[in-house]
């Protein structure tokens, strides 16, 4: 009896370190995107339109880790991005470039060769160019939210995760007062962005 109960506790031990390192993934990978960007305004104007960009990467890493070595569904991305974002207003596109630094947390569910993915968190940015060059009352420093979920295909030692993400600034693009000191005008970027990504896993 004593001699199952070793060689059960034995299997159990050597089972969880196996699942243990199973649950201990770094990955980097390279991101492009498609972006329907906006501008969200108030008051509201009129004429105002989304536009489409393509020039959209990002270089990014990702952990995969348990909690507690028992849920193998937590995760954290840390990426370094440059994104066009826009809006047309009155038919005249206005284009800037933005580099950005996302951190998100991603939960996910692994089932096969595959994994559900859910992205949670926020990013830093400033705000390179801009058609027309950049006034006084510009904000140049951006940070917001990102929220949104996907699916990857495991495929050792690369990865490849397809992805929708919405991402809201909550940096304005200029000084609300810069018409006016009693009518305040805001102006705050808006994306979803549809992106494909390549990893390879830097487990041995």
């Amino acid at each position: 009896m004593i001699r199952r109960v070793l060689i059960i506790i034995s299997a159990f031990v050597l089972v969880s370190n196996i699942v243990s390192a199973q649950m201990r993934e770094h990955m980097v990978g390279f991101k492009a995107a498609y972006n329907i960007s906006g501008v969200d305004f108030t008051p509201e104007q009129l004429e105002v339109k989304d536009i489409k960009t393509m020039s959209n990467y990002s270089l990014v890493y990702t952990f995969y880790h348990d909690l507690w070595k028992t849920m193998p569904y937590f995760g954290f991305q840390l990426g370094l991005s440059s994104q066009e974002q826009g809006y047309s207003i009155g038919g005249v596109e206005k284009r800037m470039t933005v580099w950005e630094v996302p951190f998100v947390s991603q939960f996910h569910i692994d089932y096969w060769h595959l994994r559900l993915l859910v992205n949670l968190g926020g990013f830093a940015g400033y705000r390179k160019d801009k058609t027309g060059g950049f006034e006084d009352t510009d904000y140049r420093i951006d940070y917001g939210f990102i929220a949104g979920g996907g699916l990857a295909f495991v495929l050792k030692p690369f990865e490849l995760h397809l992805e929708g993400n919405y991402q809201y600034s909550l940096s304005s693009l200029y000084n609300a007062k810069r018409v006016s000191t009693t009518e305040l005008e805001y102006a705050y970027p808006r994306q979803l962005l549809f992106s494909a990504a390549l990893y390879i896993h830097l487990n041995k």
